[in-house]
């Protein structure tokens, strides 16, 4: 197939019934797309012959002179003979199975609920059709943000256990005081009854 930098005919499965090979681009092999003709009516897609005439001067088919200003529209037969030929729609791959006339996809194409859209949520990238954007985002996706129905009395609950903590840490440092003094009352004890033994001991050596 033709490179893909620009746009190409119309493949040939998207149709209702087999296109005739008279009505195919020579350049890509397509059904043509916005079909034009060089004086001999040699038809080509738009695009395929703008980007032939960037390398060559000619028509690839007759070898005569062309350029972009001496194209000419297809003639009236074969673009009407086009534009009503049923096609399936460019997001068909993507499930949609509406089937319109040539002349009525870009419309029908421009208002597709099949079209691929990217999810808004932040750190997802992935790509949902636009008519599912709404019910991914907020039912389906990981990076979905969760509604809270009982938020006000969540934040109470918080702030009760907060509240409890606080109390209980007081409490704990307090005890944790208490328990140096009494700690540091039972050594100065047992210091001040040890210095008492020790002179009644000295007194007795003596």
């Amino acid at each position: 197939m033709a490179c893909s930098k620009y746009e190409l005919g119309y493949e040939d499965n998207r149709f209702e019934i087999v296109v005739s090979q008279r009505f195919h681009c020579p350049i890509c092999f397509l059904v043509l797309k916005d079909p034009v003709m060089c004086k001999n009516e040699h038809y080509y897609c738009s695009s395929c012959m703008k980007k032939h005439l960037e390398k060559s001067s000619s028509c690839p088919t007759c070898l005569e002179h062309l350029s972009v200003d001496t194209l000419k529209p297809a003639s009236r037969i074969v673009k009407d003979y086009i534009s009503e030929l049923n096609i399936h729609c460019d997001f068909h791959p993507r499930g949609c199975l509406e089937m319109v006339q040539v002349e009525n996809l870009k419309r029908h194409v421009a208002s597709c609920g099949f079209t691929p859209v990217q999810c808004s949520n932040d750190g997802c990238n992935v790509l949902v059709n636009v008519r599912d954007k709404l019910h991914h985002e907020t039912e389906v996706c990981d990076f979905r943000k969760l509604k809270c129905h009982d938020c006000g009395q969540l934040k109470n609950e918080v702030k009760e256990l907060k509240d409890k903590m606080l109390v209980r840490q007081d409490q704990i440092k307090n005890e944790m005081k208490s328990m140096k003094e009494a700690v540091k009352s039972e050594v100065k004890g047992e210091m001040d009854k040890m210095k008492k033994e020790m002179k009644i001991g000295i007194k007795r050596m003596k």
